[in-house]
C-alpha cells in the first residue's frame, strides 16, 4: 500500500504554513493574545461567573482568525464548490488536520473546541445532501453566511452516542390546522447552544429501539418554546459550551425535517 502524499497536497500544506506565519501568528502575538494558549489559557478563555461559558474576547479572536482564513481561501476548503469551497476530499482534510495539529496548540488550530483555519462544518455537507429544495432556499444562504448557527443534538443522557437506542421521540401532530411534529426528549453535549440559532435534533419517528431506520433529524429553532438548557456540563478542559438540553412538547411544522 502506498502511503505517499500527492505532490499538490504537499504544496498546499506549505501554502498553509506560509499563511500561518504571515497572518495568524502575528494575530496571536498581539494584544497579549498568547494568554489564550499558554499556562493562563483556561482562565483567559473561561467566564467562571457565567456558567463557565467562553469569554466574548476569546470567541472574538477565533472569529477574526476564521475571517482571515476565509479571505485567504482556506476556511471553506472542504466545502462544495457550489458553496464557495474547494471540494476538499476527506483524505486531504484528514492530512491537513493532522498537519495543523502537529504544529502544536495555537490560533491556527485548537482541537479542544474544533477551531481551525481549515474549517470542519458538517452542516454544510448535510444541507447539500439532505435538505429539501425548499429548505435550501429558505436557510442555505443564511447557513453559508454564518447567520444560521447550528448545534448538533444526537447524544443522550442514558445512551451516549448510540443513535439507535435514543429515547427522544417525535410524533405527528396537527396544530391550528397545520401539519407538524411534537418533539420530546433530552440531548447531551449539545455544543454551541449558547450561540446557536438552531439545533439539529435526532429523534425516533418510527420503528423500535435498536432499529437503524426510523430516525429523523429535525431542524429546531433554538429559542422555540419548550427548548431548555438544563445545565452546562463542566469538563476537564474549560470553557464549556456543552449543555444538557431538554425538548418538552416542542411543536415543529412539517418542513422542519
Amino acid at each position: 500500500m502506498d502511503f505517499s502524499l500527492p505532490a499538490d497536497l504537499i504544496e498546499y500544506l506549505a501554502e498553509l504554513d506560509s499563511f500561518i506565519e504571515a497572518d495568524i501568528k502575528p494575530l496571536q502575538a498581539q494584544d497579549d493574545n498568547e494568554r489564550f494558549f499558554d499556562h493562563r489559557r483556561e482562565h483567559s478563555r473561561t467566564d467562571w461567573d457565567n456558567n463557565g461559558l467562553p469569554r466574548p474576547e476569546w470567541e472574538a479572536l477565533l472569529g477574526e482568525a476564521r475571517r482571515r482564513a476565509d479571505a485567504a481561501g482556506h476556511l471553506r476548503f472542504g466545502w462544495p464548490s457550489q458553496y464557495g469551497g474547494r471540494d476538499g476530499s476527506n483524505l486531504w482534510m484528514a492530512v491537513i488536520r493532522e498537519h495543523l495539529a502537529a504544529l502544536g496548540l495555537g490560533l491556527h488550530n485548537d482541537l479542544q473546541n474544533e477551531h481551525s483555519i481549515v474549517g470542519n462544518n458538517p452542516f454544510v455537507i448535510l444541507f447539500r445532501e439532505f435538505a429539501t429544495p425548499e429548505q435550501d432556499a429558505r436557510d442555505g444562504d443564511k447557513l453559508l453566511k454564518g447567520e444560521m448557527r447550528t448545534a448538533f443534538g444526537l447524544t443522550e443522557p442514558n445512551h451516549g452516542s448510540d443513535a439507535t437506542f435514543m429515547e427522544t421521540r417525535a410524533v405527528r401532530q396537527t396544530k391550528d390546522g397545520k401539519p407538524g411534529w411534537l418533539l420530546n426528549g433530552e440531548k447531551m453535549w449539545t455544543t454551541g447552544m449558547h450561540a446557536a440559532s438552531h439545533v439539529m435534533v435526532f429523534a425516533r419517528t418510527s420503528g423500535n429501539d435498536g432499529d437503524a431506520r426510523g430516525i429523523t433529524c429535525f431542524v429546531v429553532p433554538a429559542r422555540t418554546s419548550g427548548v431548555k438548557i438544563e445545565e452546562w456540563l463542566w469538563t476537564f478542559n474549560m470553557p464549556t459550551d456543552h449543555p444538557r438540553v431538554s425538548f418538552t412538547d416542542v411543536w415543529l411544522p412539517e418542513d422542519s425535517y
